[in-house]
């Protein structure tokens, strides 16, 4: 059912040494070279990168500060929570690993998330089975095969995006997705309770790809937008995003639980500042979600440019959430096998589809929460989950959970959400605006780049790209442990 994939240099995972300091010399450890997927040499900033101070732990912030270490670059990473990883959090539930951020590597072949973990020796896995759905429509209290759904979504996805091409040809004004996707319905969509499906599917694959609403996502950038190669399952890391970022973070110096308030620049520096705390360098790199930086928790001195600003209050920033169940044994594997990769689709119709996932690897199911779904949700994770299964099973679980972890990205004072996106009206290029840097100070994350925004791999080619705007190279290296 399952094929494990391993890197030429084996299994060896090395957990992250936080907070200690290794000098270029001291890095016994394989190096390779990275790009941002470019050769091209960023902008350059003023000055030469004598210290640098980075802010957030997450894949972007790790990724720089990895390559400039491995540069001889003198290097601290501040990080608001007391763990590394960001909005990539591996968890344990009931002993079973799961991860409550990102879990997939999308769209795999030609990733540079790919390339880590090759050259990082962590295994992964493919699920062969994950693009066989089978679903159950609440509302008409009916249980799908995976013939009736085989290939629905993308049978309304391509003739939209033929829309969407054909209007920005013409010259006419960005949509909402839904309003292309109803229009279509409108005019070709099949009758009843089979449109109302395509577009609950239809909001789900937009909003699980774009964390924010149906009816505010741009249909020019999310539907014409190129991706790398891979299935709709992708590869999955063994031990979860963790066996990822444990190498990339082992032997920097890392601080923890210091939540960021101001970062000011000087005339030949910058200096971020916390509660009782500070950091001075040559240049800083802010990895801070987008979230964070609409909301004004962190101060800029002088302030960011008003155009730079402008953006930032504009470009959209919306949740995607995660619900995970723990029990004793997959009872369903043998009852209802459909129901490792399964489509729900609630009664309300306004209410985006809900998929369920098992990775076969232990007995948890995982619900994967839209926007416009992830309200009911946050009231009780726990009997919302239950409920659902049980709607779908129409009786009660045949065993009670064991244990369940939940998310509230949009809550999160260090987060504020999940990941970014375009808003109708607006333009993709906004994103890559905000991976320029202001002076001294530069930005990397998720959402400072058109062409992978709200991947990890985005983030970590953003990472990438700062090394190289700070070391004026067309590649930098990374290291990873051995062991």
């Amino acid at each position: 059912m399952y094929s494990v994939g391993l890197s030429p240099h084996g299994q060896a995972v090395a957990r992250a040494i936080v907070g200690r300091r290794h000098a270029v010399g001291v890095f016994d450890v394989p190096a390779r070279a990275f790009d941002d997927g470019s050769t091209e040499i960023p902008t350059p900033v003023p000055g030469e990168p004598g210290r640098v101070v980075v802010v957030g732990a997450g894949i972007a912030g790790l990724t720089v500060a990895n390559a400039l270490t491995a540069a001889g670059v003198d290097c601290v990473v501040v990080e608001a929570r007391d763990r590394i990883g960001g909005r990539l959090h591996t968890v344990e539930v009931d002993g079973h690993v799961a991860d409550l951020g990102g879990a997939w590597i999308h769209h795999p072949e030609g990733n540079v998330l790919s390339d880590w973990v090759e050259h990082a020796a962590v295994p992964w896995i493919v699920d062969p089975t994950g693009t066989r759905f089978t679903g159950a429509d609440l509302g008409e209290g009916r249980r799908l095969g995976p013939e009736e759904l085989a290939g629905v979504g993308y049978a309304v996805f391509e003739p939209v995006a033929r829309r969407v091409r054909a209007d920005l040809a013409a010259g006419r004004p960005d949509r909402s997705v839904a309003e292309v996707v109803d229009e279509y319905l409108a005019e070709a969509g099949p009758p009843g309770a089979e449109r109302d499906r395509l577009r609950q599917l239809m909001a789900a694959m937009v909003e699980q790809d774009g964390a924010g609403p149906f009816d505010a996502i741009s249909a020019r950038w999310a539907l014409t937008e190129d991706m790398f190669v891979g299935d709709v399952v992708d590869h999955v890391p063994v031990g979860g995003y963790r066996s990822i970022l444990s190498p990339l973070a082992a032997g920097l110096a890392i601080r923890l639980g210091l939540a960021v308030r101001r970062i000011e620049q000087t005339g030949d520096g910058v200096r971020v500042v916390g509660d009782g705390w500070s950091e001075s360098g040559t240049h800083a790199v802010v990895t801070a979600p987008l979230g964070v930086l609409k909301s004004g928790a962190v101060e800029f001195v002088p302030p960011l440019p008003p155009q730079r600003q402008a953006i930032i209050d504009r470009t959209g920033f919306g949740t995607l959430e995660k619900v995970v169940l723990a029990f004793d044994e997959p009872f369903w594997r043998d009852r209802d096998p459909g129901l490792q990769h399964s489509v729900i689709y609630p009664a309300d119709r306004r209410e985006p589809a809900i998929w369920t996932w098992d990775f076969g690897l232990s007995p948890t199911l995982m619900f994967l929460v839209a926007h416009g779904a992830a309200s009911s949700m946050r009231r009780d994770p726990l009997a919302w989950a239950v409920e659902q299964l049980e709607a779908v099973y129409g009786e009660p679980l045949p065993i009670a959970p064991t244990a369940f972890a939940s998310t509230d990205w949009l809550g999160d004072r260090y987060a504020r959400g999940a990941y970014a996106h375009v808003c109708f009206g607006e333009r993709a290029s906004d994103l890559d605006a905000l991976g320029e840097p202001v002076d001294r100070i530069c930005f990397a994350g998720e959402y400072t780049g058109s062409e992978r925004a709200g991947y990890a791999d985005g983030a970590m080619s953003s990472g990438l790209r700062e090394a190289k705007r700070l070391l004026q190279q067309a590649a930098v290296r990374l290291v990873a442990p051995v062991g």
